[in-house]
């Protein structure tokens, strides 16, 4: 019975790891080989440098530009964007006959494509007929302006992803039990003060889960700005992020390897970076 019960798990499992490994492990691998070579796409020769890639990266301005540009992206995107997806659903919470609508309403920019958010919000960065300027009287050229470019990005790519959070956020104070609710306020605990001392830790694992993957997508920001800046990270490098300059290596350079060694060494940082992030999340919480 217990054989047959391990040849039924195999059977089970046997698809997910096929396609495990033929498209995540073997791409994985074939990458990483890729990056110790001096891989040309036009050319047949591809002698192997070992960790040549690598030691030019420390010394790579540009690569360190993108670096510095992608830590403010993520800066600003992450606990901004977080704090919105929070907010909000801490307002639909609050059952309001409207709630079902607002629900949609605040979730549709998620489904939208790349291309529709970024060919909308050119528009409204207009600087002559962009709805935010002329709404608000301001005259700010919010995408060429080299100390506004990365900001307006991040505004752009909160209003994208707020939703997705938000239900996340909303199923999660969905589950706390109001008899919490009402046990704190006989303690004189009410409004914001309910919120911090008894709603946020019970949501805490939720939290982490939307901080943590806000993170890995931010670190990736690619789409949005190769389609404003026509893949030219501007103005001034202000926006090129290390997705954008993995792809400027790889087909606009051709430097397969190069930006092969970009990708593992973004890889690396943003494990790291994860590691620590959960791990700060985590502490004084036995339940995560």
């Amino acid at each position: 019975m217990k054989r047959k019960d391990g040849l039924a798990a195999v059977g089970f499992l046997a698809p997910y790891g096929i396609l495990f490994v033929t498209f995540l492990l073997v791409p994985l691998v074939y990458g990483f080989w890729i990056s110790m070579h001096k891989w040309q796409l036009l050319s047949q020769n591809t002698p192997f440098v070992g960790a040549a890639n690598y030691a030019s990266i420390l010394k790579d301005e540009l690569f360190r530009i993108s670096v510095v540009r992608t830590a403010l992206f993520v800066v600003l995107a992450v606990p901004l964007g977080n704090l919105l997806s929070l907010a909000l659903a801490a307002g639909l919470n609050q059952n309001f006959r409207t709630t079902s609508l607002l629900k949609v309403l605040f979730y549709l920019p998620v489904v939208l494509s790349v291309s529709v958010v970024a060919l909308l919000w050119r528009w409204m960065y207009d600087p002559s007929s962009g709805i935010i300027n002329r709404s608000f009287n301001l005259d700010i050229p919010w995408l060429s302006n080299a100390h506004w470019a990365m900001p307006s990005f991040a505004l752009m790519s909160i209003w994208w992803g707020a939703g997705g959070n938000m239900l996340v956020y909303l199923a999660a104070l969905k589950g706390v039990p109001k008899e919490l609710h009402e046990a704190a306020e006989l303690d004189g605990a009410v409004g914001l003060r309910r919120f911090w001392k008894t709603t946020l830790p019970l949501i805490r694992p939720a939290l982490a889960f939307g901080v943590v993957m806000s993170f890995i997508g931010a670190s990736q920001v690619f789409g949005q700005i190769y389609i404003i800046t026509n893949g030219g990270g501007g103005p001034a490098y202000s926006t090129l992020s290390v997705i954008l300059y993995m792809y400027q290596q790889g087909f606009s350079n051709y430097e397969l390897g190069y930006a092969s060694a970009v990708a593992y060494t973004l890889f690396v940082l943003v494990l790291l970076v994860t590691f620590f992030l959960l791990k700060a999340l985590r502490a004084d919480d036995p339940a995560m």
